[in-house]
């Protein structure tokens, strides 16, 4: 289809000043319907009168121009007078109470002026960060009041001509004025500009004179991007100024930090002032600077403070649970030697608010920590850290593991050993061979005693076990042969005819218990020797050390005294077992029945154990396993399929095992850190380069990158840009980004934080901006950078907002301002004016307004429309004849 036409407008005068026209050519259908119209009703087939046809003529003549004159849009026009002002007043904090009393003159003149001319009341807008309409009453002087509060620590110049380009009146000659000192703080005020020209509304504005010269301000407080514990390193506070003046600055820490000569008389120039302080902080804690600048006359003293957060980089941190006090003595030490702080506190202190505390560490380790130790809510708190990336190492003892209490626990299922050990039906779990001293002075209570706790032991053991029942005096019998203890009634017969007589010879007693456990299959073979007497010692270390490698372990109890308890504790050290002394038979049975609770628990192996390399890593790199002392011990578990197993024993059970768990990893060490079973390793050189290297390979993945954020407050939103460079000079991109950013007010004090995305916009560049929650105070950045989730890089930062960007000096002489409304002005048609009542001046402008008439002629056609149809149905009477009249 072809374009339309454009629009024809025909004018025609009508009156004085006013004309009517047309805006379509629909008015020419009369030329060519009006003859047609006639030919047809004169050749009418209706039988009607002549008059009557003649009057249908004349109503369709007059609906066919109805229809016409409708579909030709007419318009009345009458020629614009009156000037429509609307005047915008700027009553931000940077405008002067001199700046604002020649605001209040200019509306006054404006007002009146308007009035004389008998143009509209002008409109009056005063804004700052918003604008809003002031009322006022004619003949009385407008009254214009800064906004309470902050509202003023702003200047948007465009939102402020939006709103008065809404309100002018669209019957009069429009006219903006803005009167400011051209300084926006936010907002597009050139863009805004351009659009008033396209709509044919000129800008004018009546800059405001600058201030007095005597503001000057603190415009940021820079430290380097790395600032560590103990370092010195430099502030530097950038002071901005209208004006050469001399100034005392004093820069303040919060805590332990210091600052080299805090307190100081500077020059300051007209422009910029750079003033270096150096200044340390003793802990890898966050740490508040506040800058205070006192300078005679200032103008603006709330731009007179800054503030400074840094948060140095700390070192890796442990924090280290224990079951028992002492249960990871060596450790701290090891991993302080390897420039890891480690946190040690009780376990069962751990239950208030166990994520925050989880939140500060890399790597959380679990020494000898029982099961009731840990509330429900603490375990599920440690395994969300290990699948966020926390690393645990969970280490052994007695209360750990399995004997602990951890199988079937939300634990259980974080660690790389399983705790379930299954029965091994070709072995017995344990094999136990009480030895006792039936001398004559064993005779009477002493012997009651000693045979009621070999009855309660015999009894206490599952029927899976083995014992056997020696006694001697200066011969050995073997009153119980080593069997079954599910013979208890065979077995309790037999203890029950032990007498008391004769000499005491240990070495027979004992020689006939290893010869009794030797050739069994047991996995847990033990002697409880019971003496109140002295006895030769020949013999008998030798036969301790052939016990010790058969993996039998001895347990001596020295009753009175009489006993050898000398010899006696040496049997037990030499043996791998326990010494008791007493002086109260009373107490044998106790003594005999936690001696064999603590062998019950076969998940747990207590004897010199060699340790085994599984798999060289880099955990291991350097360490000379094969030169480790041997355990004491360690808890018996399974390594899983899926775990890396390190470091076994010489039957392969797992020491130390490791595997990953969502973005964590978990290693487990079955051996302790105390002195019970690793009091040899303590002592063993590489120990400290062992557990550091352990510790750093378990903790929390640090990434291997690290840039800077570089931040730019640009008018009401700030800028974050961090450029992703490898170390082979190549764009690290297609990561995924996020910053935390954290809001501190000017005490320091955080007030908010929040979570960005980091897109990337170019090849190694991300980019983000954001309004700050803070107008004045202080901005931390810390970001991140992974890939399909693991960690590639991450950033941080920090921005000082030291005072509002509506309080920045600009040195005298300054032109900036002016400059600004003047490029405005010149882009809407408009121009910069020195009187106000320049704008009612409507030059050689020629505007007229346009009043459509299409409603009402419609109307007037659709009355005649009716009266058209009514003659069509209604026959008028015929007029009289001649003859008639004569009659």
């Amino acid at each position: 289809m072809g374009q339309l036409p454009p629009p024809v407008d025909r004018v025609s005068a009508i009156g004085a000043g006013t004309r009517l026209g047309f805006e379509h050519p629909a008015w020419l259908l009369l030329l060519f319907a009006t003859p047609l119209l006639w030919v047809a009703l004169r050749r009418s087939l209706a039988d009607f009168p002549p008059r009557q046809l003649a009057l249908q003529g004349a109503l369709r003549t007059l609906l066919l121009a109805g229809v016409a004159a409708g579909l030709a849009g007419p318009t009345l026009r009458r020629p614009v007078q009156a000037v429509s002002a609307t005047l915008l007043l700027d009553v931000s904090d940077s405008v002067s109470e001199a700046g604002l009393n020649l605001e209040r003159r200019a509306a006054t003149a404006l007002i009146r002026a308007a009035a004389r001319r008998g143009d509209p009341p002008p409109r009056l807008v005063r804004f700052a960060e918003r604008p809003e309409e002031i009322p006022y009453r004619l003949g009385a002087p407008p009254e214009l009041a800064r906004f309470p509060t902050s509202g003023g620590a702003g200047t948007d110049l465009a939102m402020a001509v939006d709103l008065g380009a809404g309100l002018v009146d669209a019957g009069g000659l429009p006219r903006l004025l803005l009167i400011s000192d051209g300084l926006p703080t936010r907002g597009d005020l050139a863009a805004t500009a351009r659009h008033l020209a396209e709509r044919g509304l000129p800008l004018f504005a009546l800059p405001l004179p600058p201030p007095d010269a005597g503001d000057a301000a603190i415009a940021e407080l820079s430290a380097p991007d790395e600032v560590r514990p103990r370092v010195p390193f430099q502030i530097d506070v950038r002071v901005l100024s209208d004006r050469a003046a001399q100034a005392d600055l004093r820069l303040q820490a919060d805590g332990q930090a210091t600052v080299d000569r805090a307190e100081r008389t500077v020059s300051l120039a007209a422009g910029e002032t750079t003033i270096a302080f150096t200044a340390r902080v003793p802990e890898p804690a966050r740490t508040v600077f506040r800058a205070h600048l006192d300078v005679a006359g200032d103008r603006h003293p709330e731009n007179d403070d800054g503030v400074l957060v840094i948060a140095p980089q700390r070192d890796a941190r442990a924090l280290v649970l224990e079951g028992t006090p002492g249960a990871a003595s060596s450790l701290p030490r090891a991993l302080a030697a390897q420039r890891i702080a480690a946190e040690v506190q009780p376990a069962r202190a751990f239950g208030a608010e166990p994520a925050t505390k989880l939140a500060a560490a890399d790597l959380l380790i679990l020494a000898d920590v029982p099961r009731a130790a840990l509330a429900d809510a603490v375990l599920v708190e440690i395994e969300n850290f290990v699948r966020a990336g926390g690393g645990l190492l969970v280490t052994g003892g007695t209360q750990s593991f399995g004997p602990g209490g951890y199988l079937e626990t939300p634990l259980e299922t974080l660690l790389p050993v399983r705790l379930d050990l299954p029965e091994r039906q070709e072995e017995a779990p344990l094999a136990l061979a009480l030895v006792i001293d039936r001398s004559g002075s064993m005779g009477g209570p002493k012997m009651e005693l000693t045979k009621e706790a070999a009855r309660a032991t015999a009894e206490t053991l599952p029927p899976a076990d083995q014992i056997a029942v020696i006694v001697f005096d200066s011969q050995a019998q073997a009153v119980v042969p080593l069997q079954r203890a599910e013979n208890r009634q065979h077995i309790l017969g037999d203890i029950g005819r032990i007498t008391a007589s004769g000499g005491t010879n240990i070495l027979a007693g004992l020689r006939e218990a290893v010869e009794e456990l030797l050739p069994v299959r047991a996995r847990k073979k033990h002697i409880i020797l019971l003496s109140d007497g002295q006895s030769p010692y020949d013999e008998i270390p030798d036969l301790v050390d052939a016990a010790s490698a058969a993996r039998i372990t001895i347990s001596a109890i020295g009753v009175g005294e009489g006993a050898d308890q000398t010899m006696l504790k040496g049997i037990a050290t030499r043996g791998g077992g326990r010494f008791y002394e007493t002086r109260d038979p009373a107490s044998i049975p106790r003594i005999f029945s936690r001696e064999t609770a603590d062998l019950g628990d076969q998940s747990i192996v207590e004897r010199p154990t060699a340790v085994r390399v599984g798999k060289r890593t880099a955990a291991l790199a350097g360490v000379a396993i094969e030169s480790a002392p041997p355990l004491g011990g360690y808890v018996v578990t399974r390594p899983r399929a899926q775990a890396e197993t390190l470091l076994t024993t010489g039957d392969g059970t797992p020491l130390l095992a490791r595997w990953q768990v969502g973005l964590g990893t978990v290693t487990a060490w079955t051996s302790d850190l105390g002195a019970r079973w690793g009091a040899a390793w303590a002592r063993w050189p590489p120990y400290d380069k062992l557990w550091a290297q352990l510790a750093r390979t378990t903790m929390r993945r640090r990434a291997a990158s690290h840039f800077p954020i570089r931040a730019a407050r640009r008018g009401d939103r700030v800028t974050l840009t961090v450029d992703a460079v490898g170390g082979d000079d190549r764009f690290l991109g297609g990561l995924d980004g996020r910053v935390e950013v954290t809001a501190a007010g000017t005490d320091g004090r955080a007030i908010s934080t929040r979570s960005l995305t980091f897109p990337e916009t170019a090849p190694g560049r991300y980019e983000t901006s954001f309004r700050p929650d803070v107008e004045s105070g202080a901005l931390l950045f810390s970001a991140s950078f992974t890939q399909a989730g693991a960690p590639v890089a991450d950033a941080s930062g920090r921005l000082t907002l030291p005072f509002a960007p509506e309080l920045m000096p600009h040195p005298a002489g300054s032109t900036e301002g002016v400059a600004n409304l003047a490029a405005a002005v010149a882009r809407s048609g408009g121009r910069v004016v020195s009187d106000p009542t320049e704008v009612l001046d409507p030059g050689g402008e020629r505007r007229e307004t346009r009043q459509s008439i299409r409603a009402p002629i419609l109307l007037v056609t659709l009355a005649l429309f009716v009266v058209d149809v009514l003659f069509r149905r209604v026959r008028l009477p015929d007029a009289p004849s001649a003859i008639d009249s004569r009659r």
